[in-house]
């Protein structure tokens, strides 16, 4: 069986990782904006208060992706007299690229194990499966990498391996064996170093931490992290030609697939691409069948109402739900639908 797992903000929730909506609720988030007043005035004064909320309800207004995406439209508004200078708009983007770290980073962990049994149930079943990533955290690097990492020398230290990639990546150690990650949106794992794309694995007070602190001090000397921008203008970022070869291997993939399970992505409006791709494959393979996961009725309703009632069995829970019964979940999942 081929398989290919498609992984939202949901997945990463039940290990505590906040969705873009819920991002300035974070603890570390707004430890970094008591540190950066200027961002936290900036968005005070820009965002919030004309719209009638602060610090404590942002999680009612806007999320970073329609801030840039606001930032962006008014910026290339010609009659717009006063507006964001493009200087301005880079020094935000990337404000808000310290604040996305803070949030999937900073005292986050893998330790949960709410991927873990489906890593498993995958290995057992499947002799290719594609995992699809729309977010940043290091979560699933972690997860897979423990999952399969054995003693050293008999020792309390442990190796691990990686899944294999569709694009170089620098110090990236993967295995050639029948798992393969596409990081669709980039990483904060992921680095643009001396004009090389490099990864810097996760380890507390390692490479990748310091390189976030020379980011967020001006320190970086030309370097930055590979994030596909949090705005509707994320298909014209010159990082997406970098991550472009992945979206390729995503549609095939999907098309060859046996099964296709979707977990806590709400195929959100503005990631056009993302929701071609997908529609795209649900026609070109007739035989797939289609498993959705989420918590919110809203987003298995419109799930239902693009990929229909035929092929598609949805589940109104967590991934964590979700694995309280997954051999029979899966199972029905994977049924012969009616022709």
């Amino acid at each position: 069986m081929k398989a290919v797992v498609i992984l939202g903000a949901g997945a990463s929730a039940d290990f505590g990782i906040p969705t873009l909506g819920g991002i300035f609720k974070d603890a570390s988030v707004l430890r970094y904006l008591q540190f950066d007043r200027s961002l936290l005035k900036h968005l005070e004064d820009v965002f919030w208060k004309p719209r009638g909320y602060d610090l404590k309800t942002a999680g009612e207004s806007l999320t970073v992706e329609e801030m840039l995406t606001i930032l962006r439209d008014w910026e290339r508004e010609p009659d717009a007299t006063v507006k964001p200078t493009a200087n301005e708009l880079t020094n935000f983007k990337k404000s808000l690229y310290i604040v996305i770290q803070r949030a999937v980073y900073d005292g986050k962990s893998s330790m949960a194990k709410c991927l873990n049994p489906l890593l498993r149930y995958m290995h057992s079943h499947t002799t290719l499966t594609t995992w699809a990533s729309f977010n940043w955290d290091c979560i699933f690097e972690a997860s897979y990498w423990y999952e399969n990492s054995q003693p050293l020398n008999n020792s309390f230290q442990r190796v691990g391996t990686n899944p294999k990639l569709a694009i170089p990546l620098k110090d990236w150690h993967s295995q050639s064996g029948r798992d393969e990650l596409l990081k669709l949106h980039g990483s904060i794992g992921w680095w643009m170093i001396n004009n090389e794309l490099t990864y810097l694995r996760f380890s507390a007070g390692g490479p990748l931490e310091k390189k976030w602190r020379e980011y967020s001090d001006g320190r970086e000397g030309g370097d930055y992290p590979v994030l596909l921008e949090p705005s509707a203008y994320k298909y014209r970022d010159e990082v997406y030609k970098i991550l472009e070869p992945q979206w390729s291997v995503f549609l095939s993939r999907m098309i060859n697939a046996d099964v296709v399970l979707i977990i806590g992505y709400s195929l959100p409006d503005l990631d056009f691409q993302a929701r071609s791709k997908i529609l795209t494959a649900f026609q070109a393979n007739l035989s797939s069948k289609w498993i959705v996961i989420d918590p919110s009725k809203n987003v298995l309703d419109k799930y239902r109402r693009l990929l229909g009632r035929i092929r598609l069995t949805t589940y109104e829970t967590t991934l964590t739900g979700f694995n309280n019964e997954l051999d029979k979940n899966m199972e029905l999942g994977l049924m012969d639908f009616p022709l």
